[in-house]
């Protein structure tokens, strides 16, 4: 039916079933079921009347507008004709230009009953003028969805999976109660990055989340097992995909069990604005069908919210390189391919390009796909409040549209200059699956003037793993690596901080397999996949053993690998049961197996002493010396002490020394750079910093053991100045690394005029390995430290015990960390209606105008002062 004039009256169909034609294979089912269950109020008669209106383009999807109705938009460029379907209603043939504004289709709707529940897909085109066979298409802007097919985890009934956008309830999208609770607001240097898969985090049986059944593996169980990540001292989450995927979307089954395998990971997404619907709890107390529908909204607004209470940002995993759409070859349901192909996809000779391995590439730099992903992005980081993002194989998102890649991509300015995303962290994979142009790791696109992207870095990655286990002629790579990787960064304006290091992630093996495993070992995968050149070292025996000299060996490499990470320059990021050594039993790829991803609490409890102590051991280090790894700069106090560059063995040492403002510096021999891993040490320019002050525990991991007078730390006397700050005749305070990484023992010279203190040997066996104070550590006396084979030490020389420090108060934090879960584990409780706020918006009001609440205005402004009303009527006369 076309619309004729602003509002012109429509019957609605009320029929069995709406006038949407036959179902067909090709075509996503729409029935008109359980409308009286989806809907609080009864379906209206057939005389019924609606109204419709031309509507607005934005915002893009189905939204509500100024007059009560609805607003529905499509961005459908080269699109001719265009028709919306509502379930139990009549199509709506839409006509230009009352309809159509630039490349958008766009029609406000105002019913007589509730809409909300109910199903619509939109008709372009052939589908739209009747001439071709109806697809039904999924609004690619759509917020809330409908995943028929889907009701729980990798559900397999024979019904395809066919999702539906779904008309919201808005108070899920507006009126989610924040509490006031605010985004941490971390800056990028100082991110502890911790990789997780929100399903594979909580879903094991041993999990102990309440309501196991509903919420083990969901944003609500996510949710409670935050005192995890404040006891081990990450303050930022990477999310694997979260926006809507089908996992069923994996036709092979486990070659022994026979079990149906699942598209795991979420890399394939259906629905960008959608958080994935088998995350949420859903089936909770209270909740009607209506909420359910649209509880993975508030559930994951409810995460977010959790995390930032706690002091922990969110970055998202997003994939706008490919999409979900045609996975598999099949074509039960329709979005950006049935709207406008060549548009959304990078096309060759008709047929779709595949420069990502799963197909269908994006077209990302075309006006109107850079359009939809950019509001897309603002709308998880204003509406969603996450705090970053990082883009799974980014270089596809620098091609234009002949598939080469552009020196300055649209679409990467565009996210990098986005107002609405000016404090989002962004974060680059650096390469696609087109080699060499698609490997652009130190070469991807800064931004702007100043730089927004960090990168993936894939060359941390494999450079610590050759030097880690034992590859020669790798030390002056692994210095580079460790002061920030200048070579990559520092010409383009960038620092080390912009380079995320990391040695494991989802992608690959875990930390244990990559040091018990030289081969993948995927047959389960059903499939041919997985990595071949892994870096990796079995250590003497592939896979499990019981070998005594192996397993001390590999928890040893294994320790190194953790001090590497974390005591390097750049922002770190840690993979998910790393910290207790997860194995995935030499899986590299397990994109589709569920089990073989869980996290075990029961193996992590086992490590409390063992590799989880240390993991957070190091952490604390690190942010407790913040100044010497976390920096925008390549200026860095280090002095270089190994005998030689040019010899081969893998042995390594230098000095990081912390920083004192000028008015407190002590003169002495000039520092080396770290801007360059060079063959010989050289100057370097003081920077400009004040001194590390104590922070509290919760702040920084750690706090100072200081006290007004004279004190006795390790064995001798010191004093503090009176400030309360180091003394002017005390040395800064100063951090030996060294590692040995080959088959022979190795002495570690210790400068001399010094005294240091050992805070880890990784030779050591728990808990000698590490040293929970500076107070307590070990005075090492000689003038050097013999290293065993394959392991690498931290000494600390300080003279002020105002630079001392305690890497954790264990009773404290137990107190702080039950009191945390015993609210967690409250919220995760609350129904759906509980997280809304009852007058129907998120903002807060405050009155204003007592005296103390408002600073008033200078009084050379000419209205700062309240006029009379003789004044006012003056002024008036005056004009």
């Amino acid at each position: 039916l076309k619309a004729t004039s602003v509002f012109e009256g429509l019957a609605l169909h009320h029929a069995a079933t709406p006038p949407l034609g036959p179902a067909r294979a090709s075509s996503a089912e729409f029935l008109p079921a359980r409308r009286a269950a989806m809907t609080p109020s009864k379906v209206a008669p057939s005389s019924t009347k609606m109204r419709v209106g031309p509507g607005k383009p934005f915002p893009y999807g189905c939204s509500q507008a100024p007059g009560g109705g609805l607003n529905f938009s499509l961005l459908a460029p080269g699109s001719e004709d265009a028709a919306l379907l509502i379930e139990g209603c009549q199509a709506l043939r839409l006509s230009a230009p009352r309809h159509r504004t630039g490349v958008a289709w766009h029609v406000e709707v105002i019913l007589p009953f509730s809409a909300t529940g109910l199903r619509y897909a939109w008709l372009i085109d052939g589908s739209a003028a009747g001439t071709e066979a109806e697809k039904y298409i999924v609004d690619p802007c759509a917020r809330v969805l409908d995943s028929r097919g889907a009701e729980a985890w990798n559900l397999r009934t024979g019904k395809k999976y066919s999702p539906s956008a779904v008309i919201p309830d808005f108070r899920s999208l507006t009126a989610f109660d924040w509490e006031d609770v605010e985004a941490p607001g971390l800056e990028l240097k100082d991110l502890i990055i911790y990789e997780a898969h929100v399903r594979g985090f909580t879903r094991h049986p041993d999990s102990g989340v309440e309501r196991w059944d509903a919420q083990a593996g969901t944003f609500l169980g996510f949710i409670q097992k935050i005192p995890h990540l404040l006891r081990l001292g990450v303050n930022c989450v990477e999310l694997l995909p979260i926006f809507e995927f089908d996992e069923t979307a994996c036709p092979r089954t486990h070659p022994t069990s026979g079990e149906h395998l699942c598209n795991y990971w979420g890399y394939s997404t259906v629905s960008f604005y959608v958080p994935m619907q088998r995350f949420s709890a859903r089936l909770r107390k209270n909740d009607n069908q209506v909420a359910q529908v649209c509880a993975a909204v508030v559930e994951f607004k409810t995460l977010v919210r959790e995390l930032h209470r706690h002091g922990i940002e969110v970055i998202l995993d997003v994939v706008f390189n490919h999409t979900g759409e045609g996975a598999w070859g099949e074509s039960n349901w329709h979005s950006l391919s049935a709207i406008a192909d060549s548009h959304y996809y990078l096309m060759s000779n008709g047929y779709h390009t595949n420069y990502t391995g799963c197909g269908n590439t994006v077209n990302a730099n075309n006006p109107t796909c850079a359009e939809w992903i950019c509001d897309c992005l603002r709308y998880w980081a204003v509406e969603m409040r996450v705090d970053g993002f990082r883009f799974d194989l980014a270089a596809s998102l620098c091609r234009g549209s002949d598939g080469k890649i552009l020196q300055e991509p649209p679409l990467v300015s565009r996210i990098a200059n986005d107002p609405y995303m000016a404090h989002c962290k962004l974060i680059s994979e650096p390469w696609d699956c087109s080699w060499e142009d698609g490997y652009l790791v130190g070469k991807f696109p800064a931004g702007g003037e100043k730089p927004r992207f960090a990168e993936w870095n894939g060359k941390f990655r494999d450079t610590v793993r050759r030097f880690i286990k034992g590859d020669q002629g790798t030390k002056g790579d692994f210095a580079t690596r460790l002061c920030g990787s200048a070579d990559l960064y520092e010409e383009n304006g960038r620092g080390p901080c912009h380079s995320v290091n990391f040695i494991t992630a989802h992608d690959g093996f875990t930390l244990r397999d990559l040091v018990s495993y030289h081969k993948k070992v995927n047959a389960e995968n059903a499939e041919e996949s997985g990595e071949d050149n892994n870096i990796s070292w079995n250590c003497g025996i592939e896979g499990p053993t019981k070998d005594e000299e192996v397993l001390d060996l590999r928890a040893r490499q294994v320790r190194n690998f953790m001090v590497a990470l974390f005591l390097s320059a750049g922002t770190p990021m840690l993979l998910a049961g790393d910290e207790y050594g997860r194995s995935q039993s030499g899986n590299n790829n397990t994109w589709c197996q569920d089990a073989r991803n869980w996290f075990s609490w029961s193996d992590c409890l086992a490590e409390e002493e063992g590799l989880f102590r240390f993991c957070r051991f190091l952490i604390s280090i690190r942010r407790c010396h913040s100044q010497l790894f976390a920096s925008e700069d390549f200026k860095r106090h280090i002095e270089w002490t190994h005998d030689s560059w040019e010899d081969p063995y893998n042995f390594i040492s230098f000095i990081l020394t912390v920083p004192r403002p000028k008015a407190l510096s002590v003169p002495s021999t000039p520092a080396a750079s770290g801007s360059q891993a060079s063959r010989e040490p050289s100057e370097a320019g003081t920077p400009h910093r004040a001194p590390i002050t104590p922070v509290a525990r919760s702040d920084a991991g750690g706090s100072r053991l200081s006290d007004a007078g004279a004190s006795t730390i390790g064995g001798r006397s010191s004093r503090r100045s009176s400030a309360g700050t180091a003394s002017v005749s005390s040395k800064p305070p100063s951090l030996l690394v060294a590692f040995n990484a080959g088959h022979e023992p190795h002495p570690c010279a210790l400068p001399p005029g010094r005294e240091w203190y050992r805070l880890i040997d990784t030779h050591l066996a728990a808990p000698l390995d590490i040293c929970d104070s500076d107070e307590s550590a070990q005075l090492i006396t000689g003038d050097s430290y013999l290293m065993t084979p394959y392991s690498c030490i931290v000494l600390k020389s300080y003279d002020d015990p105002a630079d001392a420090y305690l890497y954790g108060d264990i009773e404290l934090e137990c107190s702080r960390v039950q009191e945390a879960e015993e609210e967690l584990r409250r919220i995760a409780l609350r129904s759906v209606q509980d997280e809304l706020v009852t007058r129907g918006t998120d903002y807060e009001y405050n009155e204003v105008g007592s005296e103390g609440q408002c600073r008033p205005l200078s009084s050379s402004v000419p209205w700062s002062r309240a006029a009379s009303p003789q004044e006012l009527s003056d002024q008036a006369l005056g004009a």
